[in-house]
């Protein structure tokens, strides 16, 4: 059996992720690099962000085969949403579990917990209290490392400065033993006080329980490596006040005089929270203000995202995201340009080859798709939100590609498209079949294209072959086309081809679409070619918000009757009797929806074919929706604001 851990968030997470792996070890299984290989994969979550809840879910939806285990840094709300999911929350391990554990890396926890409570954080919330691993516990892992060869070794606590461990009376001692508190100081002594070649540094302290005897233990110790995180979230007292901080600018400016004065090379880094509720331009310029005069190493600066159960979430997060992103840069700016590229934390990967886990990228590769089933109002949202956003947006209609069949799809007009870019819209001719490989071709290019101009890219359709086909990254077995086999097939009824596939591959009749003719040829087509329809293997290569816009059944079927009636009275059928004798009805048109209603038309009145139409568009809804009631992936939404909440949250 073979394993995989994703982890997400801080070093604290990392640190467990090494011990989990060597638990797993321990009881059999062998380390998978590659993902797709493992039998488990344990996801090492962290709700304190939702961008790292947003990212699980879409890992978690990318591995229906696998089993899966939830550990971590999780509220309760995420835990929720990720048991509907599926997926199984690891309750039983333990942080006494974790502490049997010996560390391979130089990351040892000296405690767990938090008791500040910042009004923004959820760790007091998902970690409990603070509570103190012993001295002996943590002396005994630091020499354990030392003795692996290790020489850089991080202590490890939501607020390594308020450690204070008493150790129980032993009944036996005699009353001249110390039995007095270690606190964090006098930890640090005991540990560097160990032989040998080694360095000790520490993460995170809070800014209010910084101490004057840490400082000159910082200074005088040559083992502790002159280097202080402290973050400091905002310039602002009234921001750092609704942050629930404790202290002042003021006081955090004379706290980081005292320790430049003390340590003089001292490598100084931060944290900072943009776009805070209620945070002004000009509190904002005062923490612009700090930095100019701190001049950091470093900052790791986040947007702030909302989290259910803390007290912020009740806060109106009024800052708009382009904002918090202009922000966010204008600080990194003020960042020495030979540290900038320090700005995001490595993988411990990088720092050590032997680490048996993995963290996801913080690329640029996010893709919004808005889908649902047809004349469910999708073309709106996508607009209304692609300007919200600075988006483009991507077609995924497979009818919409066909160059002139634009009244009966649907296609939006330029005028309707507002100044807003799309693509994929009139590439094909409706003489032959655009296919899904085709399409996934394009669509990829596209959507790199707008990444790379720094825009948001949004899929937006209800053709669930092209929109699958990107979110889950479709490999499609390279062969060349039989077209005398394609051309014998076409002559066939769809149940004498469905029969065929039976027997040449059983499993993919299952799964096909039984009357969808064209993949009923596509399918027979590549069983004859490899022995068997084998099942497509999946690359994703981007980090997608799948958002569904759903509609009740009498309110879907009234926007059905009202778009076709609209169909109609825009000219409809001179549309198809142009296309046909162009291009017949042997082509895309005598399989489309719109137009395959007209060819035995006959002496029919156009109001008894639109209602055929409406009959036929309804039920396409309806298969639509029964593909996608099967992802639970997809956030459904009933109007607009729901949608925008949810993007303003991924792009966080």
């Amino acid at each position: 059996m073979k394993y995989h851990i994703v982890t997400y968030g801080c070093q604290m997470n990392k640190s467990d992720s090494e011990r989990i792996a060597t638990l797993l070890e321990n009881k059999g299984y062998q380390p998978a690099k590659d993902i797709s290989r493992a039998d488990l994969v344990v996801i090492n979550m962290c709700s304190v962000r939702q961008k790292p809840v947003d990212k699980a879910k879409n890992q978690i939806a990318r591995l229906r085969n696998k089993k899966i285990i939830l550990i971590g840094c999780i509220l309760d709300a995420d835990k929720k949403e990720f048991a509907k999911m599926g997926v199984k929350i690891w309750r039983g391990l333990t942080s006494a579990k974790l502490a049997e554990v010996r560390p391979l890396t130089g990351f040892v926890p000296i405690m767990r917990g938090c008791n500040n409570f910042c009004s923004y954080c959820v760790v007091p919330y998902t970690r409990g209290p603070e509570k103190y691993r012993s001295q002996k516990e943590i002396i005994g892992e630091v020499k354990h490392l030392l003795k692996k060869g290790i020489k850089e070794i991080t202590l490890l606590g939501q607020n390594v400065d308020s450690y204070k461990y008493k150790p129980p009376r032993d009944p036996s001692a005699s009353p001249q033993d110390d039995n007095s508190v270690v606190n964090f100081v006098k930890l640090l002594q005991k540990i560097t006080v160990l032989p040998g070649d080694f360095k000790i540094k520490f993460i995170t302290n809070h800014p209010k329980d910084f101490s004057d005897e840490l400082i000159d233990e910082i200074a005088r110790n040559d083992k502790i490596i002159k280097y202080v995180h402290l973050p400091v979230q905002s310039g602002d007292n009234k921001i750092l006040k609704k942050m629930n901080r404790n202290y002042t600018g003021e006081q955090y400016l004379a706290l980081i005089k005292k320790i430049k004065k003390k340590i003089p090379n001292v490598d100084l880094t931060t944290d900072i929270i943009v776009g805070f509720p209620g945070e002004t331009e000009k509190q904002f310029q005062k923490t612009v203000n700090l930095f100019k005069k701190i001049k950091f190493a470093t900052a790791y600066i986040a947007k702030y995202s909302p989290r259910p159960g803390t007290v912020a979430y009740k806060l109106k997060d009024n800052v708009p995201l382009a904002e918090k992103k202009r922000r966010e840069q204008t600080l990194r700016k003020l960042i020495p340009p030979t540290r900038h590229s320090e700005a995001k934390p490595k993988n411990l990967n990088q720092r050590d080859p032997s680490a048996r886990y993995h963290s996801p990228q913080d690329d640029n590769n996010k893709l919004i798709v808005i889908l649902g089933p047809t004349a469910v109002g999708k073309t709106e949202f996508s607009i209304k939100l692609a300007k919200k956003f600075n988006g483009q947006v991507i077609s995924a209609d497979s009818r919409q590609v066909y160059k002139g069949m634009n009244i009966g799809t649907g296609k939006i007009s330029k005028k309707e498209r507002q100044g807003i870019p799309h693509y994929l819209l009139d590439i094909a001719s409706p003489r032959r079949r655009f296919s899904v490989a085709q399409y996934q071709k394009k669509a990829i290019e596209v959507i790199n294209k707008i990444l790379k101009k720094k825009k948001i890219p949004f899929l937006v359709g209800g053709s669930p072959f092209y929109i699958y086909s990107i979110v889950e990254g479709w490999v499609f077995p390279k062969m060349k086309a039989d077209l005398k086999l394609r051309k014998e097939l076409e002559k066939k009824s769809i149940e004498e081809l469905f029969n065929i596939l039976k027997k040449l591959s059983p499993q993919r009749a299952k799964t096909i679409e039984k009357k969808n003719k064209r993949r009923l040829i596509r399918a027979i087509e590549i069983a004859k070619a490899l022995g068997k329809v084998l099942p497509l293997k999946k690359n994703p290569q981007f980090d997608c918000l799948l958002i569904g816009i759903k509609l009740t059944k009498e309110k879907l079927q009234k926007k059905v009757s009202q778009r076709v009636d609209k169909m109609i009275e825009l000219g409809l059928e001179k549309e198809v009797k142009k296309l046909s004798e162009k291009y017949g009805f042997n082509s895309v048109l005598g399989e489309s929806i719109g137009y395959q209603e007209w060819e035995k038309s006959g002496s029919r009145a156009a109001a008894e074919i639109a209602e055929e139409i409406k009959f036929n568009t309804y039920h396409l809804a309806k298969r639509q929706m029964t593909w996608f009631k099967k992802d639970k992936r997809i956030l459904w939404v009933e109007n607009y604001k729901q949608a925008e909440n949810l993007i303003k949250n991924f792009l966080v």
